[in-house]
Order: C-alpha cells, then sequence, then structure tokens
C-alpha cells in the first residue's frame, strides 16, 4: 500500500456555500483508492461569526436533514479559524465525500490536508 500526502484548498474567489452543501474532496470511484483526512482548517473573512455543517456523504447518498452530519453548527468566530480535529483520521472509501456548508455566503474558506492510499 502506496501513501500519498495531498492538498486542497478554496480558490481565492471560493467560499464554502450557504444554499448548497459544498463538496471538498470526493474518493475517486475508479481509481480504488482511500482517502484519510489529516487536516481541515475552516477560515472564516467575515467580521460576523459564521457556523459551519459538516457532512460525510457516502457514495451514491444525499444530504436530507441531519443524515451524514458529522459535526454540528460549528463556530468560527469573527475573522477566526477552526482546526477541525474532529475529522483527524477520517476515511472517505470510494465515492464517499466532504462537504460543508455554512451559514452565510462568502465568508468561509477552507484548506484539507489528506493521505490518498492506492
Amino acid at each position: 500500500m502506496a501513501l500519498t500526502g495531498k492538498s486542497t484548498e478554496s480558490g481565492a474567489a471560493a467560499y464554502v456555500d450557504n444554499a448548497t452543501p459544498t463538496t471538498l474532496l470526493t474518493a475517486s470511484l475508479s481509481a480504488n483508492k482511500i482517502i484519510r483526512i489529516s487536516k481541515l482548517i475552516l477560515v472564516n473573512i467575515n467580521a460576523a461569526s459564521r457556523t459551519v455543517q459538516i457532512y460525510k456523504v457516502a457514495s451514491g447518498g444525499s444530504i436530507s436533514g441531519d443524515d451524514w452530519k458529522v459535526v454540528n453548527d460549528l463556530v468560527l468566530a469573527a475573522e477566526g479559524y477552526e482546526d477541525v480535529r474532529e475529522l483527524a483520521g477520517c476515511h472517505l472509501e470510494n465515492g464517499d465525500s466532504l462537504r460543508v456548508l455554512a451559514s452565510a455566503a462568502s465568508s468561509v474558506r477552507f484548506n484539507l490536508d489528506y493521505w490518498e492510499e492506492s
């Protein structure tokens, strides 16, 4: 088994959505790789506090209510950040995805570090 360290982040003008959960990462169905989250940092660039919901959605699943929710109402202080330690070690298998929903638009950005096992 090979481990490869990887990272992804929101771009300069990209934010976590407040209407539809933003997909941060999806484990590839065709590659048969397992993703192990090592670190997720959420950053609030707004002058008011914001809350976020985090979901780990199984392959083929969709969010309905609290289905798949792994972190509920995480508060990000005004112009603050949070290292979401609850996700360290979380696995995404073929087709699973990690999604985040913010309480307001154009406020929350992310940086996600993970290991890909193949």
